[in-house]
C-alpha cells in the first residue's frame, strides 16, 4: 500500500485507565473536534549589558487533548460516554456496574482525591483489520499514530449546541514523566511496515 494524499476522519481513538482495559470511542466521536496542543517549548532572548541578547529556555508545557463526543450512558466497559471518568472513584475503586449507573457521590472527608490516569490513543491507517487505536497494524499498512500516557481529564462541559447532547471533554498530560526520563507525547508513523501494539498502561 501507499500512504493516502492526507488522512481523512476516519480514525479508531481510545482511552485506557490505568490498570484497566483499552476502550474504543471512535463511534461517538466528532472527528472534526479533534484537537492536540503537544505544548508549546517556551523560548525567549533577554537584553545584555553589552546590547546583545541571551536566549532563555524554560520547560516544555502540559500537553491537552480534547475532543466532542455525543455520550449515551455512564457505562464504562463500552465507549459509550466518560461520565464516571471525569467524576472519578472515591479511593480510586472500581465504576459503577450496577443498573441503575451513578457517579460516585460520596466523598470521605480527608481521603486521597488524586484522579485517575489515562492513557489516549488515536489511530490513522489503511489497515482494514485494525480495530483498536493502541493494537497492532499489519505489514505492508501505513498508520499514523497518536498517543499520551498519564492523561488527566481536566474538563467535561455539555451543552445542546447542534440540536443533541454533545460533550466537549479535555485531557491534559506531562510532557515528561516524573523522573524526566520518558516522554508522555508520542507520535509514530509505518511507511509499509507494521506498526507494534502499545504495552499494558499501569
Amino acid at each position: 500500500m501507499a500512504f493516502p494524499q492526507s488522512w481523512d476522519e476516519l480514525f479508531l481513538i481510545s482511552i485506557t485507565r490505568a490498570g484497566g482495559s483499552e476502550i474504543q470511542f471512535a463511534a461517538i466521536v466528532d472527528p472534526t473536534s479533534w484537537d492536540v496542543n503537544e505544548g508549546d517549548n517556551p523560548w525567549e532572548s533577554i537584553p545584555n549589558a553589552a546590547g546583545g541578547r541571551i536566549g532563555k529556555q524554560s520547560p516544555q508545557e502540559d500537553g491537552e487533548i480534547s475532543f466532542d463526543i455525543i455520550p449515551l450512558e455512564l457505562d464504562t466497559a463500552s465507549g459509550v460516554g466518560l461520565f464516571q471518568q471525569f467524576v472519578g472513584v472515591s479511593g480510586g475503586g472500581a465504576y459503577d456496574t450496577s443498573e441503575p449507573l451513578a457517579v460516585d457521590s460520596s466523598w470521605p472527608a480527608g481521603v486521597n482525591r488524586v484522579r485517575d490516569r489515562f492513557r489516549i490513543a488515536t489511530l490513522w491507517t489503511n489497515d482494514p483489520a485494525a480495530t483498536t487505536a493502541a493494537g497492532a497494524t499489519a505489514s505492508s499498512t501505513d498508520s499514523l499514530r497518536f498517543y499520551a500516557d498519564d492523561c488527566r481529564f481536566v474538563s467535561q462541559k455539555s451543552n445542546f449546541s447542534d440540536g443533541q447532547l454533545k460533550t466537549t471533554v479535555t485531557f491534559k498530560y506531562p510532557a515528561m514523566n516524573k523522573a524526566g526520563t520518558t516522554l508522555n507525547g508520542i507520535w509514530q508513523s509505518g511507511d509499509n511496515t507494521a506498526l507494534s501494539a502499545l504495552g499494558s498502561f499501569t
